[in-house]
């Protein structure tokens, strides 16, 4: 009697068609092939759908009519997230890193499901620790967690931030085998949902880079390559300097990494005199943010003469903004003069409010003394407590409209590269509001130290796995922002069906954005109709 026979071979699964018989001689059943109806995919699946309907209506049914005996949707489940991360980590070889962790510890929990599940949650909808026990119904791949495992695990991913970072830096590129290349540094703010501080703690009340004055927060520096790619992180107590961060991130680069030649690009706010000494005492090179108003005259009056500016640069040909610039040496470093009209049209915007602010506060009653320099005031003559505009500081302010200065000691880089590097330091701060915004990594409602380690090392993680998935789109030349990648996500759903006395997982049908997602990332696909014992070949 002839039956279909599926066997696999590597990853992929064949169909054929066997015929068991007994041997003559032997007097043992064996089987031989008919039919070879070759690989399972997309167009063998159609031929073989045609084929069951056309047998189905030789036996008078029809494929509706089965359907409607007796089918069920028992649930309904993502597995794209889990499959995702699980995938990304997997090149990251972290899920060697650790099962390694388990064993070291004799853990008797899988930790890598539970970084799995937390990670996965912080890409789809962030939500707190309880939550994310909770919701691991709603997910496929994954075995049952407890919830006072989720705690741990944040605890060993602190203790291990260091270890993570470096592994996700080794395995996800080999950026500077070059002799030269670029690092970017920028520095912000985390704060929690409270005014509490604890003496010698992370949490600590401090300049808030979002606006919260009064909640504590913590500070947080990082080094990303031009690519996005981060590099690694260092957390700081809430009333660091930004600027004293620097030299931390100096030492890691070149200690921890073992980065010889490589050119810093930061911005302005972070390069005091001796941050800028360190950097070439470590053999860096810099392309810095100039404090343009600092300068001596001689230098200043040069950079905001715009007789000067000869050369042009664009910025952004797909806005058309084109900036004019020049440049000067100065103390060993050569300094670059650039402006251009949409700088100086929000300068004198900006100016042109605060002046407008300045006069409604010298009609009001409130106190000014603190905020009569930020709006062009300044106390009137033998008139104490009494404040009248600053004409002098208004003009002043006017010669610098439009205008920005860059500095660097990098010879061998011509100005157009100087600036071209200089203009994707917003890929930092890009990177920053992934973490605030689509990782929503603040507020945070962890308390001690090293939950907090553990939070902040969970959104990294979670920051470089979005950013790998970004760089292999854009490689296939299908990029998707973090929000369509988000949606693609949403969109791979399984429903859990019975029917005749057996379960099967019904695949949702493919969207574009789940197919640019799979097909960049090499996910092997999930037929429409998956027996449940052989799901796990899938996901």
């Amino acid at each position: 009697m002839a039956s279909l026979s599926i066997h696999k071979k590597g990853s992929d699964y064949y169909v054929t068609v066997v015929e068991s018989y007994r041997d003559p001689e032997s007097g043992k059943p064996k089987s031989r092939q008919l039919v070879n109806l070759g690989k399972v995919d997309e167009k063998t699946l159609k031929s073989f759908r045609l084929m069951g309907q056309k047998l189905l209506r030789l036996c008078g049914e029809s494929l509706e009519q089965i359907q409607e005996r007796g089918v069920k949707e028992l649930g309904r489940y993502n597995y794209g997230y889990v499959k995702v991360v699980k995938l990304v980590l997997k090149s990251f070889q972290l899920d060697a890193f650790f099962n390694k962790i388990v064993k070291r510890n004799k853990l008797t929990y899988n930790l890598l499901d539970y970084v799995v599940l937390m990670l996965a949650e912080r890409l789809n909808e962030p939500r707190s620790k309880l939550s994310n026990y909770h919701f691991q119904t709603e997910y496929l791949g994954l075995g049952k967690l407890e919830l006072h495992h989720f705690y741990r695990s944040l605890e060993y991913l602190a203790n291990s931030k260091e270890a993570i970072q470096q592994q996700i830096y080794q395995s996800s590129r080999d950026l500077f085998n070059q002799t030269l290349d670029v690092v970017f540094y920028d520095v912000t703010t985390f704060y929690f949902d409270s005014e509490i501080e604890k003496e010698d703690a992370l949490r600590q009340k401090g300049f808030s880079k979002d606006g919260k004055i009064g909640n504590t927060q913590v500070v947080m520096g990082l080094l990303i390559d031009r690519d996005k790619r981060p590099i690694c992180y260092q957390l700081y107590k809430g009333d660091t300097w930004e600027g004293k961060t620097f030299t931390d991130a100096l030492e890691k680069l070149k200690k921890q990494y073992q980065i010889d030649k490589v050119i810093v690009v930061a911005d302005r706010g972070m390069m005091s005199k001796s941050n800028l000494e360190a950097v070439v005492e470590n053999g860096y090179q810099f392309i810095v943010g100039e404090r343009l108003r600092v300068l001596p005259e001689s230098v200043k009056s040069r950079l905001i003469d715009l007789k000067k500016y000869e050369m042009e640069w664009v910025m952004n040909e797909d806005k058309n903004l084109v900036v004019r610039y020049c440049q000067t040496e100065y103390e060993g470093r050569t300094i670059i003069g650039t402006w251009s009209k949409a700088r100086a049209d929000k300068d004198k915007n900006e100016r042109e409010e605060r002046i407008t602010r300045g006069e409604k506060l010298l009609k009001s009653q409130v106190d000014i003394s603190k905020k009569a320099r930020l709006y062009y005031l300044k106390p009137k003559e033998n008139k104490k407590g009494e404040w009248e505009p600053d004409e002098e500081k208004k003009k002043n302010a006017q010669r610098f409209d439009g205008f920005l200065a860059i500095a660097t000691n990098a010879k061998e880089l011509s100005t157009v590269q100087i600036l071209d590097q200089y203009k994707h330091l917003f890929q930092v701060e890009h990177s920053f509001r992934s973490f605030k915004t689509y990782l929503e990594t603040r507020p945070m409602f962890h308390w001690n130290d090293t939950r907090i380690e553990g939070h902040i090392c969970l959104c990294y993680m979670a920051y470089s796995i979005l950013t790998e998935i970004q760089i292999k789109l854009s490689q296939q030349k299908t990029p998707l922002s973090e929000n369509k990648i988000r949606k693609a996500l949403d969109h791979m759903q399984l429903s859990e069906i019975k029917q005749g006395g057996e379960n099967f997982y019904m695949r949702s049908s493919e969207k574009e954005e789940v197919k640019i997602l799979t097909e960049g990332l090499k996910i092997k696909p999930i037929p429409e109709m998956v027996h449940k014992t052989q799901i796990f070949n899938y996901i």
